[in-house]
């Protein structure tokens, strides 16, 4: 009868009955950590970057301005969303190994945002609508100071003016070009120009009324509101009423006081009832300065919009702050902007008709 020890010394078993050879081939099949390369922890930086910017770009549209702590998310542009959604996706698209799940939430935020941006920013289509004797084309724009005074600008004016064939400018942060002298030059001698405050309205339509409305605050925190009324021939009379606005750009000012204060000066100074009001409102869509002092109006993008909607910065536009607003009985027949090659914004163009 062997030893006792004979059994263990000899080798062919050890603990739990796997021989040394077996013990030896499941070490050596074991596969090793796996340690993260550098391509996982940049591809971990993006994602962590990408879904940041998208929740708080989502929040920003959910809340909007109503919240004066939390309306600087809304000023988050959703081109820009878009782009940065882009340059993920083109990181993101060779990695094929791992991180399903990042990826393919990653891929549905991108839809969304692009989704977003088709909606309330770019419109790669246009309805054609018939022409009528009473369709009319206005040009709403912010010459932005210096460039009222300007010779460029008169060159853009006269410029869209050739293209469109323009019934009515509106034209905030006047200058030098829109004296009568200079508005013949660029637009031609059948047009006119009333000015109020740092508006003005250049047009071939009888002007009847050109006063300042509101002229409150101080500096770039100024809240400025003006009256125009001219009167269409082919309208039978009816009067065109028109609202000019141009309001603070701060962006830590609260929207909400901005409204506020807008509403009571409009109050104050007898508006009355207008049929569209266009300007600067340093506002986006959807802001409570829109909704809540205009609340019956109806933005003619959002209506006949086509093309790019953003009006600042002119040369990469991301946002939307000069906005033309219609009465609901005004219907907007085409919307676009345009780049005049001078100021920081881009121009409004519109065709509109009464109902």
């Amino acid at each position: 009868m062997p030893p006792p020890k004979a059994f263990c010394q000899s080798g062919t078993r050890g603990n739990f009955g796997m021989t040394e050879a077996a013990a030896h081939t499941v070490e050596v099949t074991m596969p090793p950590k796996t340690r993260r390369t550098l391509w996982d922890w940049a591809a971990m930086a993006m994602d962590i970057a990408w879904f940041s910017l998208f929740f708080i770009w989502f929040i920003g549209r959910v809340v909007g301005d109503r919240n004066s702590l939390v309306q600087w998310i809304s000023w988050i542009p959703t081109l820009g969303v878009v782009a940065f959604g882009c340059v993920w996706l083109a990181c993101r698209a060779g990695d094929r190994r791992r991180h399903r799940v990042r990826r393919w939430g990653g891929l549905a935020c991108a839809a969304l945002a692009v989704g977003a941006a088709v909606r309330s920013d770019f419109r790669p289509w246009s309805d054609h609508v018939a022409p009528s004797p009473q369709d009319i084309r206005i040009v709403q724009w912010n010459t932005d100071h210096p460039s009222g005074n300007d010779p460029r600008s008169m060159t853009a004016l006269a410029t869209i003016s050739a293209e469109h064939a323009v019934d009515l400018f509106l034209i905030s942060n006047r200058g030098s070009i829109t004296t009568q002298e200079c508005v013949h030059q660029w637009a031609g001698e059948k047009f006119s120009s009333a000015g109020a405050g740092p508006f003005a309205c250049v047009t071939t339509f009888p002007i009847e009324e050109a006063r300042v409305i509101a002229a409150t605050g101080k500096g770039n925190d100024m809240v400025w509101v003006a009256k125009f009324v001219v009167r269409p021939p082919s309208w039978n009379g009816r009067a065109l009423r028109i609202a000019m606005v141009d309001l603070p750009s701060k962006p830590t000012l609260s929207r909400m006081q901005v409204a506020q204060e807008l509403l009571t000066d409009i109050r104050r100074g007898d508006l009355g009832e207008v049929d569209i009001v266009v300007g600067d409102f340093n506002a986006l869509p959807g802001s409570m300065i829109l909704s809540r002092v205009f609340p019956m109006f109806h933005d003619s993008w959002t209506e006949a919009g086509s093309g790019l909607r953003a009006s600042w910065p002119r040369l990469f536009p991301l946002l939307s702050i000069d906005h033309v607003l219609l009465a609901p009985d005004m219907r907007a027949l085409s919307s676009t902007t345009a780049d005049p090659g001078v100021s920081k914004h881009r121009m409004s163009v519109v065709v509109l008709r009464p109902r």
